[in-house]
């Protein structure tokens, strides 16, 4: 039997990049997957993709800075197929790329509505489910920017470090409930995400001839290859509450390969 067969998805910002990878290797494993983001054509893709491979999938647009865009998700995932058991919280944006003085204020704070405000909507919107139930599991995608600061990325590495401490607070309010929160950093991936940064110029975001050298240099990954960690932090028997876990760890590498076929 499938490792999630019986369980159900949500995975935010799923229409492309990580978020995509990780909606089919979750429906690979057997999960009903949910895939929620504002690009309702992108979405359909992934789901038709998922449907095509024998997978169960449902495309619901949603925007995750909206709180009752956030609740109808988590309705029409109850409707369709049942309660989540699982939310992998990707959504988000590395806008605005500019040094905080010259920074337009509603962008900024855009920025945290979607990045640390999204992951609490979700959040909030399946946890008092997974409570009464006693079984959830829920990955927050977070960074390397929530630890190191970087010049003209003050709203996405504020987001980010939010998040990551979001995570380790709310870790302790579930302690011995069955449910698990934990947040993970994929590194640097080969996604149009990366493009946009590397679009930005060193004016604006100083950092971005490195990340110009890394895509050169062939250094980004796979989003395919982070996804199956994230799939193994979903497994029923993991169980890792409360910890910031990164790709580059060895220890989690040899984890996920153990558990999470290639």
């Amino acid at each position: 039997m499938a490792a999630l067969s019986g369980h159900v998805a949500i995975v935010t910002g799923g229409g492309r990049g990580l978020g995509r990878a990780v909606a089919e290797r979750l429906a690979s494993l057997g999960a009903a997957v949910v895939i929620a983001s504002r690009n309702a054509p992108e979405l359909d893709e992934v789901a038709k993709g998922i449907k095509r491979t024998g997978g169960r999938a449902l495309a619901q647009t949603a925007d995750v800075a909206d709180e009752r865009q956030v609740q109808e998700l988590v309705l029409a995932t109850e409707r369709w197929v049942g309660p989540a058991t699982i939310l992998v919280n990707n959504a988000g944006t590395v806008d605005p790329l500019t040094p905080l003085a010259r920074s337009d204020a509603t962008l900024w704070l855009k920025s945290l509505a979607i990045n640390i405000g999204g992951t609490y909507l979700a959040t909030r919107a399946v946890l008092p489910g997974m409570l009464d139930r006693g079984y959830g599991r829920i990955v927050m995608i977070t960074s390397g920017a929530a630890i190191r600061p970087s010049a003209g990325w003050t709203a996405y590495a504020a987001g980010k470090a939010a998040v990551l401490h979001m995570t380790r607070s709310l870790a302790l309010e579930l302690e011995a409930t069955g449910v698990t929160a934990c947040a993970f950093n994929p590194g640097h991936m080969d996604t149009e995400t990366q493009e946009q940064i590397r679009r930005a110029s060193t004016a604006d975001f100083p950092r971005s001839d490195e990340f110009r050298a890394a895509h050169r240099e062939r250094k980004l990954s796979d989003p395919r290859v982070p996804a199956r960690a994230v799939a193994y932090l979903a497994l029923p028997s993991t169980e890792r509450n409360g910890e910031a876990l990164e790709w580059s760890d060895e220890a989690l590498r040899g984890a996920v390969e153990a558990a999470v076929p290639a």
